[in-house]
């Protein structure tokens, strides 16, 4: 076998590898929004009440926001779709909080990757409380599959007003969309 043939093969490897790791880590290749698994399947039901650590030291409760639009996302240091989507997410912030917006970012990490959690944190100028779920409690309420990037829109009332599963460029709208849907009412 030459060089190049060996180059060939792994090369091919890689991207087999690569993208069985998107695809584990995104959840469905292209979310319709319209589908019940993108959808809360029981809209306007109470969104459940969590109590997690953040990654500041303080404890943080959903019911500490109700009044506030929530927009709850799930993510983790090693999934490339959910570090793709943070740049929009806190933007999204940045434009609409002082309107009563907030957003929870849940780290699917374990406790061993704490460093990581606050490092991308840093970098990715996360401003926005960002919660550890090390023990996956809250996960498994919202999101038993472990999907991610994964977002649950909680509205004023504290019901669940939007879900979505998976993250792809130009999705940023929708977010967007919903967002100031809820925050409209």
């Amino acid at each position: 076998m030459t060089t190049l043939q060996t180059l060939r093969r792994f090369a091919l490897a890689a991207g087999t590898a690569i993208a069985l790791l998107a695809t584990a880590c995104s959840g469905p290749a292209s979310p319709d929004p319209k589908t019940p698994d993108n959808t809360a399947e029981a809209a306007g039901a109470a969104a459940p009440d969590f109590t997690l650590p953040a990654l500041d030291g303080s404890t943080v409760h959903l019911s500490d926001y109700k009044g506030k639009v929530v927009l709850i996302d799930f993510w983790s240091t090693t999934c490339d779709p959910c570090l793709a989507a943070m740049p929009h997410l806190v933007d999204l912030y940045k434009k609409n909080k002082e309107k009563g917006f907030v957003i929870l970012a849940i780290s699917l990490d374990g406790p061993e990757s704490r460093a990581a959690v606050s490092s991308v944190a840093h970098d990715k100028e996360m401003i926005f409380p960002v919660l550890l779920d090390e023990e996956t409690s809250v996960v498994a309420q919202f999101n038993p599959k472990r999907e991610m990037p994964y977002s649950v829109l909680v509205a004023k009332d504290g019901t669940v007003a939007w879900k979505r599963a998976g993250y792809q460029p130009g999705s940023e709208a929708t977010v967007t969309a919903e967002v100031e849907k809820a925050l409209a009412k």
